[in-house]
């Protein structure tokens, strides 16, 4: 963005600011061009939105109230359009609409959707609106949440599986405010997979440098992926078992190279007919920037840059977990 005053481009800066929405303080890392010659302060539409979205992920995560892509899954699973699920919620007639389009729905009607979670809780709800659904939505809706119901019983050791792999289950700060996302993870190994060979030390730092460089440009991760502190730097959290679940379910194949002093690499190599295309344009932006930034680096090269990183070097001595709010605008190598 060019200074309205002198003509010439000017820098994106940040600094911690406290930015108030609904009567509570939250503090955030403000966004703004610096004119260097007047050192005046600019905004545009895309840093408006970065800071306030740093606002609003923190009131969803104080409040309990779901965020407009698990708004969205609710509502899909069930099979049930926007408008109809205001209507089972008594809610205005594109109110279910906006909220999925991120507009902050009350804490009580926030809960009362992040409820729909459960299948009995829809199925309460579509007995609590029969007066006003037809007989044979009423039948459809209640025989597809059951069946979800079941699925759900079938498939819990599964699901108990997918969370010991992801450690969190639900957008935090440590998800980068994003529900963690297994098949989002195969698409992002399978697209840089496709750019260069992915040792596993390198993949685990591509893997956060791209969640972290998403957040810092549109306050969300991809993968939903936690991150910890360890000795090679940043990893995804348990990520021995993501990458092993991958392999079982066909997403991955994997090889050894072996060198003459013992040691060995472990690389990984994508199956990409087990992955679909749910990228976004500004997702696939951020890959293409990470892939042509780092295909050349070794493993080792890369593991000294994140090495540099203040989520690496102000988490190594507890081995935590990294704060996307905290150090995702403090990227040193992007």
């Amino acid at each position: 963005m060019k200074s309205p005053i002198t003509g010439k481009e000017m820098k994106i800066k940040f600094e911690s600011d406290i930015l108030t929405f609904r009567k509570e303080r939250f503090e955030i890392k403000y966004h703004f061009y610096l004119c260097e010659d007047s050192k005046e302060q600019f905004t545009d539409d895309k840093l408006d939105k970065l800071n306030m979205i740093q606002v609003y992920n923190q009131y969803r995560e104080k409040h309990g109230i779901p965020f407009p892509e698990q708004i969205t899954e609710i509502r899909e699973k069930y099979e049930v359009s926007a408008s109809k699920m205001s209507e089972i919620l008594g809610l205005g007639a594109n109110s279910y609409r906006l909220y999925e389009s991120g507009e902050m729905p009350s804490v009580a009607i926030g809960r009362l959707i992040l409820g729909l979670e459960q299948p009995e809780e829809f199925i309460r709800q579509i007995n609590a609106s029969a007066n006003t659904l037809k007989e044979k939505e009423v039948i459809r809706y209640i025989k597809k949440a059951e069946h979800i119901e079941e699925a759900n019983r079938i498939n819990i050791k599964d699901s108990i599986y997918k969370q010991r792999v992801f450690l969190k289950n639900k957008p935090e700060a440590s998800t980068g405010f994003k529900n963690p996302d297994y098949k989002k993870t195969k698409e992002v190994i399978a697209f840089l997979s496709t750019k260069m060979e992915l040792p596993k030390t390198k993949l685990n730092k591509l893997l956060f440098y791209s969640d972290f460089m998403m957040y810092a440009n549109y306050g969300k991760s991809i993968t939903g992926n936690a991150y910890r502190a360890v000795d090679y730097g940043p990893v995804p959290s348990n990520y021995g078992m993501l990458y092993e679940e991958l392999i079982s379910d066909g997403c991955l194949e994997r090889s050894f190279e072996f060198y003459d002093n013992g040691g060995h690499c472990e690389k990984f190599y994508s199956i990409g007919q087990n992955t679909e295309n749910t990228l976004t344009i500004e997702e696939k932006e951020i890959l293409e920037f990470i892939a042509n930034k780092f295909k050349d680096y070794s493993p080792s090269d890369i593991v000294k840059l994140s090495h540099e990183e203040p989520a690496w070097k102000n988490n190594i001595e507890s081995k935590g977990i990294v704060s996307y709010q905290e150090y995702a605008f403090q990227l040193k190598a992007i």
